[in-house]
């Protein structure tokens, strides 16, 4: 034991000598001792050595060989307690810079500031002050100051690396990828050999869409890229191409952008992240060249290989889907998009919200669309701040919602409303293109296809070169309303052949195919009742017409059959008629012309002649002349009696909502009777909105025949005044489809010379399916009360219509 404690003993005293041998050493070999053990890798043991000899001595040459060591080791908050309380003039400049540091990486930027600041003052050639002061300017975002540190550098020392990696740094802090990109290729000039420098300047051309220039690196630095980045390079230049069509409204650049994107999905050795990117972006391209259902299946096949698409490929496929006529399949999409992200509803650029309305407009869904508009409209004041924030200037966004109502207000059925709206706008701004294309839409919708021409042509002098293809197409299509078929198919054709793909160019292309298609139209009704009509106590009678579909210059052929059946004293009496003939349109006229062949009552050649006179908006004229006409009595035919039928109509067309006729006829019958008849209606439509329509109509007609023995109802004269009124019901069943349902009742007076007047009246319900483009079917059932010869007659009717379209 004692043994044990006179070691120890001795042990310290042996310390306690070496201390004080130690303090008896010249200081600069004590700092110089624990620097040299740092160097020896016991930089730890260095670091405490000289930390408590700072403690013992504060001499500043221990403090910056202590502050050097611990920036060698990283420890930077520890660089800053050596010396918290400093004065800036009793520090070197090596610790200075070194205190700079430390500040810098710990975020206290106000001290590097200030060390940064002395350094530079003490020292005012000392590159690496200006630059820390540069760096630390830039971390407290002074930008100004920034900028003039960087031209004292260059003036200094040039654009060596460490300037323009802290011209880097500055691109990045203010987003200038133009200052990084220039600052790359100074890099890239300065060190040519550097092939990290050559690619991130590759990478960050290809980035800003500069794919010329990476296309020059990629040539003049062959050896710093292999196929696959020359493959990439292809994928970058048919993007760039495709963000260009988007931005800069260059849609003729979408074609080649999508060759592009076939050739790089068809190499085998495309990387899985350039085919996904390339394939995102063809399917983004073929909805931009509404290549609908191309788009659809591709899009299927994207989801099926990467599970749900980002959020601006389901918008994409909601356009497409859109396009196709499937607005509520697209409804669903826009409305998740809304859901995740409800800021895009508003976007000031690509609203949301402008799909929605679309689509439920197209649903027939215009409550919901109202209530979009008035949501939308709480978000856009009239007024909004200038980019500048300087001052109020009008919002865009704001004026397309008050577009957007007056147009939904049209489509609900309020013209009137909609048009005195839009008279409004054009007296605020009277040089508005926008307003004048819709100004012209209202009125083709109303039936003024002149007027409609006139304000096409009119936004088409207001708008700029590149704005006027949609104004054009609406003068086409305004041509065809008004029956200017000659030039104008060939003037179709052309645009659809060179123009780019827009909804305009689409809405003339199914306008156009839908005008000419062929198709069948069949009409029939069967009847039973009493008295002495035209027919007889029952009958039956149906129209069948097959058309062609129309030749370029708007002509088509036709082939018709008319067949009629009454029962006369249990005789059973038949006629039917066939004919061939010709439609052949000459704007402002046109004509129409058939000659066939009557059967069993009626076995006579029928030749039929018919012009139509467009006099404008309002007015229209036609005359139609019939040799064996197919309206003479069944019980004329029977006598072996035939008539000519000689016609003149006047028509006057006020609007959408009302038009009339005037008519006088004449039917000569080999009988010797001639009878003369003189006839008007007007049609009125009362009210008009969503699903509801209010039709009404009176008619008023007298007529004259000669005293001649017949078994038809022949009176010498008569005249007949009557009224309706129809209540209509639609029901929306989908895009461009609907069912409606109708009531009508009417009420009369009939007089008759030598027999007085009576009351007649009808009640009729009826179907009718609107599964546009290709079918109309109506069907109905009709009980009425007319009066022949002073005795009532009750009469049940069924009628049947179709009018198939061959799409």
């Amino acid at each position: 034991m004692f043994r044990a404690i006179g070691v120890l003993v001795c042990g310290v005293g042996l310390q306690a000598i070496d201390v004080v041998h130690a303090q008896e050493q010249p200081l600069d070999d004590r700092r110089e001792a624990w620097v040299i053990k740092a160097r020896d890798g016991q930089l730890s043991t260095g670091i405490e050595g000289l930390q408590r000899l700072y403690t013992e001595t504060r001499d500043a040459r221990v403090r910056q060989d202590l502050i050097a060591l611990l920036i060698r080791a990283e420890r930077y908050q520890d660089v800053l307690d050596v010396c918290p309380d400093c004065r800036l003039d009793s520090l070197s400049p090596n610790s200075l810079e070194m205190l700079g540091m430390a500040a810098r990486q710990t975020a206290e930027l106000d001290r590097a500031n200030a060390y940064y600041q002395a350094l530079t003052e003490r020292q005012p050639d000392n590159f690496q002050g200006w630059l820390g002061l540069t760096l630390t300017r830039l971390e407290m975002g002074d930008i100004g100051s920034v900028d003039k540190l960087l031209r004292r550098l260059q003036e200094q020392r040039g654009r060596n690396q460490q300037w323009l990696q802290a011209r880097l740094d500055l691109a990045a802090r203010l987003d200038a990828p133009i200052m990084e990109l220039q600052t790359r290729h100074w890099m890239v000039e300065r060190f040519p050999d550097n092939i990290p420098a050559i690619q991130a300047l590759y990478r960050l051309a290809v980035e800003l869409g500069a794919t010329g220039a990476a296309e020059r690196f990629m040539a003049e630095h062959p050896e710093a890229f292999n196929a696959k980045d020359r493959l990439w390079l292809r994928y970058y230049r048919a993007r760039d191409r495709l963000r260009l069509a988007q931005n800069a409204n260059k849609p003729e650049l979408y074609g080649p952008a999508l060759d592009i994107f076939n050739d790089v999905l068809a190499e085998p050795d495309a990387a899985p992240g350039l085919v996904q990117r390339a394939e995102f972006d063809k399917l983004l391209t073929l909805v931009k060249l509404r290549r609908f259902p191309k788009a659809e299946a591709f899009a299927g096949e994207l989801e099926m290989r990467y599970g749900e698409l980002p959020p601006y490929l389901r918008r994409a496929r909601a356009d497409a889907l859109s396009g196709l006529g499937r607005p509520d399949d697209a409804l669903a999409i826009y409305q998740s998009l809304v859901a995740a992200d409800p800021s895009q509803a508003h976007d000031a650029s690509q609203p949301l919200n402008a799909s929605l309305f679309y689509a439920y407009a197209d649903l027939q869904a215009y409550d919901r669309a109202e209530r979009l508009l008035s949501d939308w409209k709480d978000h856009e004041p009239a007024m909004r701040w200038n980019f500048t924030g300087t001052r109020r200037v009008d919002n865009a966004g704001h004026d397309q919602v008050l577009q957007l109502e007056m147009v939904l207000e049209a489509w609900r059925g309020d013209l009137d409303a909609a048009q005195a709206r839009l008279d409004e706008f054009l007296q605020w701004a009277p040089a508005n293109a926008s307003l004048w294309k819709t100004q012209g839409d209202f009125y083709r919708w109303r039936g003024w296809p002149d007027k409609a021409i006139e304000a096409y042509e009119r936004a088409v002098q207001l708008s700029a070169p590149d704005n006027r293809e949609a104004l054009r197409h609406g003068v086409l299509m305004a041509r065809l309303d008004r029956g200017q078929w000659r030039d104008t198919v060939d003037t179709i054709e052309r645009h659809l052949a060179e123009d780019l793909p827009s909804v305009n160019r689409d809405s003339l292309a199914r306008d156009l195919r839908e005008r000419r298609a062929g198709g069948l139209s069949v009409f029939g009704s069967m009847g039973e009742g009493t008295g002495s009509g035209v027919q007889s106590s029952r009958d039956w009678q149906y129209s069948t017409r097959l058309e062609s579909p129309r030749r370029d210059d708007g002509g088509r052929f036709f082939a018709e059959r008319i067949a009629m059946f009454g029962e006369y004293y249990d005789q059973d009496l038949r006629a039917s008629y066939n004919t061939i003939g010709y439609e052949l349109p000459f704007y402002p006229a046109s004509l129409s012309f058939s000659a066939g062949q009557g059967a069993q009552l009626s076995d006579e050649p029928l030749l039929r002649g018919k012009l139509d006179l467009n006099l404008g908006d309002h007015w229209s004229a036609s005359f139609k002349a019939e040799m064996n006409a197919s309206g003479t009595p069944l019980r004329a035919l029977n006598d072996g009696h035939n008539a000519d039928l000689y016609e003149a109509v006047l028509g006057y067309h006020r609007d959408e909502a009302g038009a009339g006729s005037l008519s006088v006829s004449v039917m000569d019958v080999d009988d010797g009777n001639l009878r003369r008849s003189l006839s008007a209606s007007w049609r009125e439509t009362f009210y008009r909105y969503d699903e509801w329509r209010v039709d009404g109509a009176v008619y008023a007609g007298t007529s004259r025949n000669d005293d001649v023995q017949a078994s038809y109802f022949n009176p010498h004269s008569d005249a007949s005044l009557s009224a309706e009124v129809t209540i209509e019901h639609r029901q929306p069943l989908g895009y461009r489809q609907s069912f409606v349902q109708g009531l009508t009742l009417g009420s009369g007076r009939y007089w008759q010379e030598d027999e007085g007047a009576a009351n007649t009246w009808q009640i009729g319900y009826q179907h009718r399916w609107e599964l546009a483009p290709r079918l109309n079917l109506e069907y109905g059932i009709r009980r009425s009360r007319a009066v022949y010869d002073g005795d009532a007659e009750f009469t049940n009717v069924f009628s049947l219509g179709l009018d198939w379209r061959f799409l």
